[in-house]
């Protein structure tokens, strides 16, 4: 069991998000697709850009029930790093600090590859590093936005949870493996390690994840644990009800589903499979009707459920009852 003692409860956790973790844990997801059929959809639409990419220089790190360095998920700078940050954080690992858990990540692996990467840790570091520069550009950022959108819905929900309910009940909703108790959080693990706090806890939201949660215990910076995020509409849209699909047509019932999570229209295209001018003109009936709100940064507007909307989703998804 890992025991990651805080310093004053609450006060001293904390959420992030991270650019970073999320291309690190995709590689992690190609190199198993099979095991996580929720991604499908979305690696199907995306394999061109993704086939060619040589991910050797990061997936290498990442056998099998292996463990993962530490080294690839540095602590967040702030509750919304961007990926530069994070990535010049993975190049500015101490050299001894990536050896040390290059030295753990390769236990077990063929000779020839633990000599590779403990011959020379700085160039393990730098080579993984420029495959998650290459993921990112190929496939995360041009979604970021969307999936920005997500995670910071995931964050703010969870911090209302806490505020009403207190830490110790929002910490076993985050996966079945956590608990909290006094003042320690606890994830079932088959090793054995106590991890202080002095700075705090990082509670890190991932799309990328689904069945487990990571955890980060590294001394060279505040301790970490990544968790499934709840918001997957990324992924697969959720079953609209026929009533929905008869009032608004399918096509903009399915919108309005997906858009419990916050999105892009780019997204919405590919999630209902339309081309983007279409979905833009279904977004335009769904916002002059009300039923959703747009935001513009730049050229990237993302789309998002008024009150109207989330009321005319929850009166659709409400069984009615029927008359003897």
């Amino acid at each position: 069991m890992i025991r990651y003692r805080l310093g004053a409860g609450a006060a001293s956790v904390r959420w992030a998000m991270s650019p970073v973790h999320e291309v690190v844990s995709l590689a992690q997801l190609l190199t198993e697709p099979r095991r996580h059929p929720i991604y499908h959809h979305w690696l199907r639409r995306r394999w061109r850009r993704l086939a060619g990419l040589d991910l050797t220089g990061l997936t290498v790190l990442m056998a099998a029930g292996a463990y993962r360095p530490d080294f690839l998920d540095p602590s967040c700078v702030s509750s919304e790093p961007t990926f530069e940050e994070g990535l010049a954080a993975v190049l500015a690992t101490p050299t001894e600090q990536v050896y040390a858990e290059l030295v753990d990540a390769t236990r077990g692996r063929p000779a020839d590859v633990r000599h590779r990467l403990l011959d020379d840790p700085d160039r393990a570091r730098s080579e993984a590093a420029a495959v998650v520069r290459r993921l990112w550009k190929a496939a995360v950022e041009p979604e970021w936005p969307s999936m920005r959108q997500a995670l910071r819905a995931e964050m703010l929900d969870r911090a209302l949870q806490v505020n009403r309910d207190g830490l110790r009940a929002v910490i076993p909703r985050l996966h079945h493996s956590m608990a909290c108790q006094d003042d320690t959080i606890t994830v079932e693990r088959p090793v054995d390690v106590v991890a202080p706090c002095p700075e705090g806890l990082l509670l890190v939201p991932s799309l990328f994840i689904t069945d487990r949660v990571q955890c980060t215990t590294a001394d060279h910076w505040t301790p970490a644990i990544y968790y499934p995020a709840s918001g997957r509409y990324l992924w697969a849209i959720p079953p609209t009800p026929r009533s929905l699909d008869r009032l608004l047509g399918t096509t903009r019932s399915k919108i309005l589903a997906a858009l419990a999570t916050p999105l892009q229209t780019t997204v919405v295209a590919g999630l209902v499979e339309v081309t983007p001018p279409t979905a833009s003109e279904h977004l335009a009936i769904l916002r002059e009707a009300g039923l959703i709100d747009t935001s513009r940064a730049g050229r990237t507007a993302t789309h998002e459920l008024t009150e109207a909307g989330r009321a005319l989703l929850d009166a659709a998804s409400t069984p009615s009852l029927q008359p003897a």
